[in-house]
């Protein structure tokens, strides 16, 4: 009985140690200098499934604070792999799904959506956040609102500005959907929700040469309650970045408007002279 009891304190000892870590979402937009662009979200699932050994707890690469191995694949109806076929059933029809990806014990999941301006931009986006059956975006105030501020007559300067808030809705329509279509809730009731299973990880906009970005990075020096050391993912409220371009069309349109007054000038002048 002895025996007994200790292999299941043992097993039970196990699960504990072995646990689930959220999908990292990257978002990487770009603007041109009209206010197109481009949009990727990228989902990064660690999947247990490509390694023939345990997979580190991110928090503890070196594995002294007993925080266990990551389990994801166990816990997805059909495997993480089921991750893409949802999102191609489901996302809308301007994204772009693009194939599923493997690196090293990674699956890498790619979206992406193209805009023709700055305004195709937020309806697009707007689209996105309202799928969320949780959130819409009448819900977020003006400062919370991706706006594109463009000033400048030879160097335009475009200006962009978007809150994490509203980031994270436009990201809920797949987190909700993936979360109640293929997770096992009954298998992690207790100690994993929705909230657990994805986070945003790294962020960037480039306009031109400029570009800001906030990457993930281990803190060795940060505390998490279970020991020292920990991943720090994307902290800031909001995000600003601000690119200048040359505008030659402007450039090209002054010039051939003074070499038209010039040679206007010209035959006036001619006239003039006869």
């Amino acid at each position: 009985m002895k025996k007994l009891f200790a292999l299941i304190v043992l097993l039970a000892f196990a699960l504990v140690l072995n646990a689930c870590w959220p999908g990292e979402v990257t978002v990487e937009t770009t603007f041109n200098m009209d206010g197109s662009g481009t949009r990727y979200i990228i989902l990064d699932v660690m999947d247990d499934t490509l390694s023939t050994t345990p997979i580190t707890n991110p928090d503890d690469p070196e594995g002294t604070e007993g925080k266990g191995a990551v389990l994801n694949d166990k816990h997805i109806d059909d495997g993480v792999i089921a991750i893409q076929t949802w999102l191609e059933e489901n996302a809308p029809d301007f994204i772009t799904v693009h194939e599923a990806e493997v690196d090293g014990y990674h699956r890498i999941f790619t979206m992406s959506f193209d805009f023709d301006s700055f305004d195709d931009f937020l309806a697009k986006y707007e689209e996105l956040v309202n799928l969320s059956p949780n959130l819409s975006w009448d819900d977020f105030d003006a400062s919370e609102l991706p706006t594109l501020e463009v000033t400048g007559g030879f160097t335009k300067t475009l200006t962009f500005k978007e809150s994490k808030a509203i980031v994270d809705a436009s990201l809920d329509w797949a987190i909700d959907g993936i979360w109640n279509s293929i997770y096992d809730e009954a298998d992690l009731a207790g100690f994993v929700t929705k909230n657990d299973i994805s986070v945003l990880a790294n962020y960037s906009v480039t306009i031109n040469d400029s570009t800001v970005e906030e990457l993930r990075e281990y803190d060795p020096a940060a505390v998490d309650g279970a020991g020292t050391g920990k991943v720090i993912f994307v902290e800031s409220e909001s995000f600003e970045v601000t690119g200048e371009f040359f505008n030659t069309t402007l450039l090209i349109i002054v010039i051939l408007g003074v070499a038209a007054v010039g040679v206007g000038g010209f035959f006036v002048f001619k006239k003039i002279k006869k």
